[in-house]
């Protein structure tokens, strides 16, 4: 389980059970209080988009993921994604690098290594 912050509170907690390990990509289903129109409205007071009914963030050096064990997850691109519509709130984040990779999702190699 991971732990999203925005200055220090939390907004969420997410298992991040999608990876591509070729891009160093990981996605998941964002669980938080309120669901998807609370996070959807919160998302737009911290000056998030809205396209086609879908609201989504950009996550800033004001956002924070960390594991069970509190240790940082370091990312240069992530986004929140609400679907108020469909009560659906998605994490994506792409920016990791390969050494993070390895370390926090390495389930996600062995799954890719077991499909060749």
């Amino acid at each position: 389980m991971y732990i999203l912050t925005h200055e220090g509170d939390k907004i969420g907690t997410t298992k991040l059970e999608r990876g591509d390990p070729s891009k160093y990509a990981v996605s998941g289903v964002f669980n938080n209080i309120g669901g998807a129109k609370a996070l959807a409205g919160w998302i737009k007071s911290i000056g998030g988009e809205e396209d086609g009914g879908v609201v989504f963030v950009a996550l800033n050096k004001e956002f924070s993921l960390v594991d069970q064990d509190e240790n940082a997850i370091d990312f240069s691109d992530a986004t929140l994604i609400a679907v108020p519509e469909d009560d659906e709130v998605f994490l994506d984040i792409t920016g990791l690098s390969e050494e993070v990779y390895k370390s926090f999702f390495a389930e996600h190699l062995s799954a890719l290594d077991s499909e060749s």
